[in-house]
């Protein structure tokens, strides 16, 4: 099980790369940049460029933002520029900021996902006059050709799937099911891996091709209850301004309904403190990453088998160092994991 951070929040492109190169030299096994505050293929160049052997990904691209055929194109370049060693992960967004900040209607995503992932991955294996051609419901692409050779068979492309319908979606057409930062081992094994590979056979796929990397927030602190307290805010976060479908549906989905109805309630009021303290302790058990190193050390442990890669999302620390020196404990408990 490959170990990485997912970065994309920090505050320079300094950051960004210095972080990547410190990850790969503890023997991280992936980088993974989000799209939030910057642009995640731009922060995979910059990182790309700043590396030599760790993999370097997008997790994810927002797909509603970009048509299918550039992102195709994108991933060429990049695992070009990496000399083989890109991942593509794409997903529809948070539907409220593809309102706010694009003004665009993300509210039917799966024949658009269907559409967009099935034309990446044509364009990435293209071969030099191939022709690419593609007539979906929403996308479409006609009589492009390749004009280079790719440099290997073709860039592994990730859907980011939440509910059952788009992990299905993906375990049909794309190369790995990405799951979110708030996935239980039981919601991995009981739910993801079950149900995707009942997909894959559905339409003649060998389930063993399918890749399962999953993101953690992961909350890591010498203080035990301090790392717990962090993570708590981290959670209810994800419902401020207002909850966000991707990670309210995780939580209904593995049974904690009345502590998605408390935070979509209180969050947007702002009442933060409130909804920490009835914040169920089993959330923070079971859905992420938090205590000491070597706590967190052994929930790792814990996917082993159900996940093959975890993105780690750092959750802030109070007091802690600025830039790269806040990620010291990802450092360390990336390098106990490695040793034992």
């Amino acid at each position: 099980m490959r170990l990485g951070p997912l970065l994309g929040f920090e505050q320079s492109f300094d950051t960004v790369v210095t972080v990547a190169r410190e990850m790969e030299a503890v023997g991280a096994g992936s980088v993974m940049l989000a799209e939030a505050g910057r642009s995640a293929v731009t922060q995979a160049a910059a990182v790309i460029a700043a590396t030599e052997s760790i993999e370097v990904g997008t997790y994810v691209v927002n797909a509603f933002a970009r048509s299918p055929w550039l992102t195709g194109l994108t991933a060429r370049d990049l695992d070009e520029m990496s000399g083989g060693r890109f991942v593509m992960g794409v997903g529809t967004g948070n539907p409220h900021f593809n309102d706010w900040y694009m003004g665009i209607d993300s509210t039917k995503p799966m024949a658009a996902m269907r559409d967009f992932v099935q034309i990446v991955r044509q364009v990435t294996a293209a071969q030099v006059g191939e022709r690419v051609s593609y007539d979906g419901s929403v996308h479409h692409v006609a009589k492009w050709r390749a004009s280079f050779p790719p440099i290997r068979q073709s860039v592994p492309v990730y859907l980011s799937a939440s509910g059952p319908n788009m992990m299905r979606l993906a375990a049909e057409i794309s190369d790995g099911i990405g799951v979110g930062i708030m996935a239980s081992v039981e919601f991995m094994s009981e739910t993801v891996r079950p149900n995707a590979i009942a997909a894959a056979k559905s339409v003649g796929r060998d389930p063993s091709e399918l890749a399962f990397p999953m993101g953690a927030l992961v909350s890591v602190n010498e203080d035990s209850e301090a790392a717990r307290k962090a993570a708590k805010a981290a959670v209810c976060g994800l419902f401020h301004p207002v909850p966000h479908p991707y990670y309210d549906s995780q939580i209904r989905q593995q049974g904690f309904v009345e502590a998605a109805e408390m935070l979509a309630e209180l969050m947007p009021q702002g009442k933060t403190t409130e909804a920490m303290e009835l914040l169920p302790e089993e959330i923070i058990d079971t859905m992420t990453i938090s205590g000491t190193p070597s706590e967190c050390a052994q929930r790792v442990k814990d996917y082993e088998g159900v996940a093959d890669q975890i993105v780690m999302m750092r959750v802030a620390q109070r007091d802690e160092p600025s830039g790269a020196h806040a990620y010291e404990p990802i450092f360390e408990l990336i390098s106990e994991t490695q040793s034992n």
